[in-house]
């Protein structure tokens, strides 16, 4: 037996919609938010405070970092390690060219 919403959308269809909704809408305020200068700033502390460039060292250290990775991941929608592996390679060269490597 099915049961509805008001628009007539089995209820577990409507719930796992509406929590799509929900995921992208957060992830679309995170994205405006850190695509300011300020933001990119904010990101990298935030990531460092997670400890998301270092490795663990205990086990408070491995739940933060795997923070970082879900907050990257699901609320900035990163989720292509190909596409973060161009941008690293992207940001080093650069800082390569910038030293005059």
């Amino acid at each position: 037996m099915n049961i509805f919403d008001d628009e007539g959308i089995p209820l577990r269809e409507a719930v796992l919609k509406e929590a799509q909704e929900e995921r992208l809408k957060k992830r679309r305020v995170m994205l405006r938010v850190f695509s300011t200068d300020a933001g990119k700033e904010a990101l990298n502390i935030l990531l460092h405070d997670l400890n998301f460039f270092e490795w663990p060292k205990g086990p408070g250290d491995k739940i933060l970092n795997e923070y970082a990775k879900f907050f990257i991941r699901e609320r900035l929608g990163v989720g292509d390690t190909a596409k973060i592996a161009e941008a690293i390679i992207a940001e080093a060269e650069t800082a390569a060219l910038r030293k005059g490597e």
